[in-house]
């Protein structure tokens, strides 16, 4: 099958318009549908349905999208790598995700990141944004994904922006349709993270502007250990939706968001001067995370907003 089938397929998908995506890529819109045609022919499967604003995945084209989309990049990126020196890099990279961004990030990163570096090993660390600074200052961890610290040892690049949501077992009458103000969230029974920073640093704030305490009745930096308690239905949550994405979909559990005010999370990639890789291939890990997340927060799989680029700076605290 043509490859360049499968990449115009992806497109069309993500522009939700066979026009836009023509656009996009450069080609004429008749040219497009026809190749679009041509790949229905061969698979036997209507990929798309027309509708008022474009177009819109088929069942069978949701699972071709599902299926196709990472092998494809990796592929892309494997063929676009592989003469470069960064491709050459034969040493194990330590890298930081936290514990919230693993559910979503860890598969199509460590996909990409194989592809653009193959002959480099890679350890994954997963913590709260305290631990994976403690990890990067003693050299554990070479990058990680953190929030925001007001620690100078570390350079930070913002990638992202995501809300927090209040989350809750099965049995939970909360809606996605009905906001619920943070006051009253947070008079429910909570299990918070027990790191200062991130999220618990944006509860505690919010708790103070507003003159009223956390009603905490558990503290863990677990999002699994949370998770647990929470779709148990002995405690609410109050998390990034990425971080329980699988869940709320499976019915494990119920979410609604944040109001008065809105809770978000920033995230970013960040590193520490005595970081031992070399500037090319710290480049180019951050330039595949930041590709990554981008294609995350577009496709709707990461309900976030995209910050834009900027310098390397020392992180400061919200």
């Amino acid at each position: 099958m043509d490859t360049h089938r499968l990449k115009y397929f992806l497109r069309i998908a993500e522009e939700g318009s066979i026009t836009r995506a023509a656009g996009v890529l450069g080609i004429a819109q008749p040219a497009l549908s026809r190749q679009l045609q041509l790949l229905e022919d061969d698979l036997g499967i209507a990929l798309f349905r027309r509708t008022r604003r474009g177009v819109e995945l088929t069942e069978a084209g949701e699972r071709l999208r599902a299926s196709t989309a990472g092998p494809l990049r990796q592929l892309e990126l494997a063929v676009q790598y592989a003469g470069s020196p960064v491709a050459r890099l034969n040493r194990n990279m330590l890298l930081g995700l936290l514990e919230t961004s693993v559910d979503v990030l860890a598969a199509p990163l460590l996909a990409s990141l194989t592809a653009v570096f193959p002959n480099a090993t890679f350890s994954v660390a997963t913590g709260s944004t305290e631990q994976l600074v403690e990890a990067m200052l003693k050299g554990v961890v070479d990058a990680a994904l953190i929030n925001p610290v007001p620690d100078e040892r570390v350079f930070y690049r913002e990638l992202l922006a995501e809300d927090l949501v209040l989350v809750g077992g099965p049995e939970s009458n909360l809606d996605p349709d009905r906001p619920v103000r943070f006051v009253d969230a947070i008079a429910t029974p909570l299990v918070i993270p027990r790191s200062s920073a991130g999220i618990g640093t944006l509860l505690q704030n919010a708790a103070l502007r507003a003159k009223v305490t956390v009603s905490h009745r558990i503290t863990t930096d677990s999002v699994a250990a949370m998770k647990s308690l929470i779709e148990a239905g002995v405690v609410f949550g109050i998390l990034p939706l990425s971080a329980c994405r699988r869940d709320v979909d499976s019915g494990r559990m119920r979410f609604a968001p944040l109001r008065e005010p809105v809770l978000t999370q920033r995230i970013g990639v960040a590193a520490t001067s005595q970081l031992e890789l070399p500037r090319e291939v710290m480049v180019k890990v951050g330039t595949t995370i930041r590709d990554e997340v981008a294609t995350l927060v577009k496709s709707g799989r990461w309900p976030a907003e995209l910050t834009p680029a900027g310098a390397w700076n020392p992180a400061l605290s919200d």
